[in-house]
């Protein structure tokens, strides 16, 4: 049933222009909303959490903007496989390509770090045309296989490749040293046998090192990668200055010290456009006492219909 309605949605973005896409996919991010009731008590108590300072009506004019966003992009990530990468390029802004450049100069390859925000498959696909030595993206792959299937095959359309699970730290050590990157996305919550507690939000969030243990044992730059949706065919894509790794505040261990600064800097960019962040995500999914941040039944937080 999932891939038939994947099939049913890629047809219809086959078949659409951007602007009647957004539309749609605006109109299907209201009925998620609607009828998802889980995923609407998360967004709720995630947006509740992060911006207190807003009151309830605000807060559920971000969570309506948020939805639209993601029916939005969704569509047109399907809309962007019929595309020849000139034409990709053509709907695109690309800022920052000088620090992209000056980072793989030092010739140890690079780390993109970024997140579920915007539209970060068309920010992977836009970077791996600008990076000679291609993309290697880190993911976990989904729990159906025919979907995970079609995401890896969206993933690699212009070269990159999605590594999965299977030998990836051997593949992310070739790819560093022929000068190619490594996408990477630390914005969601982390098991407690593997994720540290760093701030987010002013709340401490679990959070994966994986990034910061890799940077700090092969000293490789890390360039934040964003694409921001604009419009109907239409994204920024950034590539914002490199994220230092030295000097970092004493009195806890470097990995999780490392791992505060690029949670800090994606905070950044969330508070930046906050429409287009997954909020639907469990991301403080317990406090760092082991509390539970959802709420167990209807609050008077939801954001209701």
């Amino acid at each position: 049933m999932e891939y038939g309605a994947y099939l049913a949605a890629r047809f219809l973005a086959h078949h659409t222009g951007p602007e009647s896409l957004a539309l749609v996919g605006g109109w299907l991010g209201d009925q998620y909303l609607r009828w998802g009731r889980r995923r609407r008590r998360i967004l709720s108590t995630n947006l509740a959490l992060a911006f207190p300072e807003l009151d309830s009506q605000a807060r559920a004019e971000l969570g309506h903007k948020v939805s639209r966003h993601f029916g939005r992009t969704f569509l047109d990530a399907l809309r962007v496989q019929r595309l020849r990468p000139d034409e990709l390029l053509a709907e695109v802004e690309i800022v920052g390509r000088d620090n992209l450049q000056s980072a793989l100069a030092a010739g140890r390859g690079v780390f993109l770090l970024s997140a579920h925000i915007g539209c970060w498959e068309i920010a992977a696909l836009v970077a791996g045309l600008a990076i000679p030595a291609g993309l290697q993206v880190i993911n976990r792959p989904l729990d159906n296989p025919l979907l995970d299937e079609e995401l890896a095959r969206l993933r690699g359309l212009f070269g990159n490749r999605a590594l999965g699970k299977a030998r990836v730290v051997e593949s992310i050590i070739r790819q560093l040293r022929r000068g190619g990157a490594v996408g990477i996305l630390i914005d969601q919550h982390a098991i407690p046998s593997e994720g540290v507690w760093v701030p987010f939000f002013d709340r401490p969030a679990l959070t994966h090192p994986v990034l910061a243990r890799m940077v700090l044992k092969f000293d490789t730059p890390v360039v934040p990668l964003w694409a921001l949706w604009e419009g109907p065919g239409r994204y920024t894509v950034r590539f914002d200055a490199p994220v230092p790794s030295r000097n970092l505040p004493p009195g806890e261990p470097a990995e999780v010290a490392l791992t505060a600064r690029y949670t800090a800097v994606t905070e950044a960019i969330i508070r930046e456009r906050p429409e287009q962040w997954l909020w639907y995500h469990n991301r403080w999914k317990v406090d760092a006492a082991g509390t539970p941040a959802l709420p167990p039944q209807k609050s008077n937080t939801d954001l209701g219909t």
